[in-house]
């Protein structure tokens, strides 16, 4: 800068006298050179700043319409969010109602099951020895400790082994201390259904105490006995699928894989009174 003031500086004091010079002969002599000077300098200014209001104002206006567009977007996703939850509603809606539904033609198809009482899963608790269910009806409404629980195509799924006034706990064949009457519908032998610890884990249990020359096949369906009074008798228990000697080789066993599916299951019924055969 010191350079070009040294090398510049005289040809800077004359023009500056020289401008100084017009300006002073221009006023004078009412000439516009000022205004024309100050228009000519200041038109720049004023077209930049023309440019930049409309700048200014695109962008005021792109916002706004982003602005619009975002909250309606907001509002388009709150719409379908609760048209989405309606639909699922209405789909479990008809899931449970069809599921009731099948519940009650049960008893149209049952006419030996003479009460039941509609009840929905509220609890599965699965431990190291037992598989059971908790359900939302209990002795308010005639629910009893030894009652048979069934899914909606009459299969066995346990035995109410707790209830409270709303609640009862149900034991289900997979658990340990399953144990009850059995006949397999095909040939009619008889055994006994026993929860198993080594099979629990998969969900099945054994049908113990078959001859050593019975004639069960895989796939042969399994029903209660009815032996007793204890349980009605004809409810599904499941399918068998293996068939097996004991340890001593005078006697089978079969694995059998029950028909009600537990993890599926949200409604059953309670067969709080059956017509004992004899």
């Amino acid at each position: 800068m010191r350079d070009f003031l040294e090398n510049n500086g005289l040809w800077l004091l004359f023009a500056a006298a020289v401008l100084s010079v017009l300006l002073a002969a221009s006023s004078l002599s009412g000439s516009s050179i000022p205004a024309d000077i100050a228009h000519v300098i200041g038109t720049p200014f004023r077209a930049a700043g023309s440019a930049a209001a409309e700048q200014f104002n695109r962008w005021e206006d792109h916002y706004r319409d982003v602005t619009d567009l975002r909250r309606e977007n907001e509002e388009l996703r709150r719409r379908i969010a609760e048209m989405e939850d309606a639909v699922r509603q209405a789909e479990s809606d008809s899931e449970e109602n069809k599921r009731l539904r099948q519940l009650l033609n049960l008893r149209e198809r049952r006419k030996d099951l003479g009460e039941l009482e509609t009840a929905r899963i509220t609890e599965y608790s699965m431990s190291n020895w037992s598989a059971s269910l908790t359900l939302d009806q209990g002795t308010g409404h005639g629910v009893a400790v030894g009652n048979c629980v069934i899914d909606a195509s009459g299969a066995l799924v346990g035995i109410i082994v707790q209830a409270g006034v709303n609640w009862c706990s149900v034991r289900t064949l997979p658990d340990t201390e399953t144990s009850l009457g059995a006949q397999v519908f095909r040939t009619q032998e008889l055994g006994v259904a026993n929860g198993n610890f080594a099979l629990m884990g998969q969900g099945r249990l054994r049908l113990e105490y078959l001859p050593a020359d019975c004639k069960l096949m895989a796939g042969d369906l399994v029903v209660t006995s009815g032996l007793g009074g204890y349980y009605p008798p004809g409810l599904v228990i499941g399918s068998v699928e293996e068939v097996l000697r004991d340890d001593s080789g005078s006697a089978s066993y079969a694995i059998v894989k029950p028909q009600a599916d537990l993890g599926t299951l949200t409604q059953v019924a309670i067969i709080k009174s059956f017509d004992v055969v004899t």
